[in-house]
């Protein structure tokens, strides 16, 4: 079941409106909200001295999550209530770099480094956050996530607390120029001893005392709506660059709506303050009075193909063919209405030493009906890839005019991240739609290279690549950023030459806000904690 927020008056017309659902309007206090940070301190939410019309944002996700912990969370929505619940070390911020989270200090290089946990942080439960309550968490990270490899590298990392003073030091086993990157990601968010303690219940949201962040769980209703509720104290947020401006709220109240014409329609309704759209739903709010919009390539689309033994796109003869029968400017068409960027790579453009040059392979519908004429395939897609997952019908399209037999299944997003990875039987191509948070080439690569995830990767692919891995290892270990580059680029032509992905598009998202709202994206990723009421 699916549904949108009750209905509420307009809030966009006058400072010194109130809430129809009787939530008085509560002041703020705004000289906390200078330095970012509030650790140790009281709420930082509207709720101070200042006027604000509210004391609450209305948002959406796609979909349930597939988790409350960040050690196994997979899609969009689940990356969302985790960087809601749980505070990262690091942050995002401006042109490329980091700043301070849990982390106050840093010092970080290939090899590792030391961070100074930040004074006065605490759990949720009161528990306080030390470095060895860092480093337990960080080696749940290793040990139960996915993401290890990006983070990290391939390697064991080690990790010595010192409480006295303060510090947390991090020894690769082998050079990881990302570990810097990978930190700001949700899924390294801290989880505190409680929830270390029962990892099952802490995925269902059930332990309280496992949240790091500034946030709380204060509701969930399964398909319907999840809440949550500013802590009082010992939280912080980012200490971006540039401070952000505003409350953050005391509630924030995400509605599940499935389509992203119903997420502009809450817009355009007063039923929802922001929302990020993609697709036609952006145009249908873009140019509209009292929202403000700003548009980014959220996603890199690539076709990726179930390489395990006996699968019938493990032959690279069919996956060619596959690459031969799709027309990406077509795709783009269908999945994007034309908005998206026509790639040549598994990243978008944005990201380092994105390969930009022409495909080896090109397309070729005849000669990819002498190969697929009568092939069975199955295709599990999500319907977050264009309106309805438009796109997903498109691949199938261009094959079965290739003479295959396409069995599509197009299902909500954490469904589909979901089987992609735990039913390995049940498909043999998808569109990837990668939200790669980390910005970095390995973000893409892990999806199809390294350990599957039945050996605890992130593969999906079944296919590890193992020469890949080695010039990856090379890369990460090289200082200059040309010669980096050159490494990537050999990698990348190489993985097109063999059809190991065929590249498809970026989908463009519109994080989109109403007046008196505000939300900021960093290098292409939009970052909830920088959520601000402004009026």
């Amino acid at each position: 079941m699916t549904t949108t927020p009750t209905a509420a008056p307009p809030r966009r017309s006058l400072p010194g409106r109130r809430r129809a659902a009787g939530i008085a309007a509560a002041p703020v206090a705004l000289a906390l909200l200078a330095s970012g940070c509030t650790t140790g301190g009281g709420g930082s939410g509207a709720g101070g001295d200042g006027e604000y019309s509210t004391d609450t944002i209305r948002t959406a996700m796609i979909a349930d999550p597939n988790s409350f912990s960040p050690l196994n969370a997979s899609g969009v929505s689940a990356y969302n209530v985790s960087s809601m619940l749980y505070g990262t070390l690091l942050y995002q911020d401006e042109d490329n770099t980091t700043t301070g989270g849990l982390a106050s200090e840093y010092e970080l290089d290939p090899n590792g480094g030391t961070l100074t946990i930040r004074e006065g942080a605490t759990c949720a439960d009161g528990t306080e956050i030390t470095p060895t309550v860092v480093a337990d968490s960080l080696q749940a990270f290793v040990e139960n996530s996915r993401q290890k490899e990006i983070v990290f590298g391939p390697g064991a990392p080690s990790f010595t607390p010192d409480d006295a003073a303060g510090t947390l030091s991090i020894e690769l086993e082998q050079p990881w120029a990302d570990m810097e990157r990978g930190l700001t990601l949700s899924e390294t968010g801290i989880v505190c001893p409680a929830g270390l303690e029962d990892l099952e219940a802490t995925a269902a949201g059930e332990v309280e005392g496992a949240f790091s962040g500034a946030y709380t769980l204060a509701n969930n209703q399964p398909g319907v709506s999840i809440d949550f509720e500013l802590r009082e104290e010992g939280f912080t947020f980012p200490e971006y660059s540039t401070p952000a401006e505003g409350a953050p709220a005391k509630n924030v109240n995400f509605a599940i709506i499935a389509d992203y014409n119903a997420m502009a329609n809450g817009l355009l309704t007063d039923t929802l303050d922001y929302a990020t759209l993609v697709g036609e739903s952006m145009h249908r709010v873009a140019g509209e009075e009292g929202f403000e919009t700003s548009i980014y390539p959220a996603t890199a689309m690539f076709v990726m193909f179930n390489e395990r033994e006996g699968m019938p796109l493990a032959d690279p003869e069919k996956r060619r063919a596959v690459a031969q029968a799709i027309s990406r400017e077509a795709f783009n068409d269908a999945a994007t209405d034309g908005d998206g960027e026509v790639l040549s790579s598994y990243v978008p453009t944005e990201v380092a030493c994105a390969y930009t040059g022409d495909l080896p392979i090109q397309q070729d519908a005849e000669a990819a009906a002498e190969v697929l004429e009568g092939e069975s395939l199955k295709m599990i897609g999500t319907q977050a890839t264009g309106p309805n997952g438009a796109g997903n019908s498109y691949i199938s399209q261009a094959l079965g005019e290739a003479g295959a037999e396409v069995d599509l299944r197009n299902v909500d997003n954490t469904t589909w991240a979901t089987e992609l990875d735990s039913k390995p039987e049940g498909w043999d191509l998808t569109i990837m739609n990668l939200l790669n948070l980390s910005r970095t080439q390995y973000g893409g690569l892990s999806q199809f290279t390294g350990s599957a995830p039945e050996d605890g990767g992130r593969n999906s692919t079944g296919a590890q690549r193992a020469e890949v891995i080695e010039k990856v290892n090379e890369a990460m270990a090289e200082p200059d950023e040309a010669a980096r580059c050159a490494i990537y680029e050999e990698i990348q032509t190489g993985l097109l030459e063999d059809a190991a992905i065929v590249p498809l598009s970026t989908l463009p998202a519109q994080p989109t806000t109403a007046e008196g709202f505000s939300i900021r994206q960093f290098n292409g990723t939009v970052s909830l904690m920088s959520m601000r009421i402004t009026a």
